[in-house]
């Protein structure tokens, strides 16, 4: 069970799309599935990802 206070790391790409695991992100940017290399953001497990996503999107 993951620890609600531990922050857990999000990989993002500017068209909105994330995912939590930063190999499959490497992997993808391996074969420039996005056309750029991810970006990292940590959020609270409760935290609305995509909500995060998009704040750090529109910054």
């Amino acid at each position: 069970m993951t620890n609600p206070s531990e922050k857990q790391v999000v990989c993002y790409w500017p068209d909105g799309y994330w995912i939590t695991d930063p190999e499959e992100a490497e992997l993808l940017d391996s074969v420039n599935a996005f056309g750029t290399e991810h970006r990292q953001l940590e959020v609270f497990p409760d935290d609305d990802v995509q909500k995060a996503v998009n704040a750090e999107l529109m910054s």
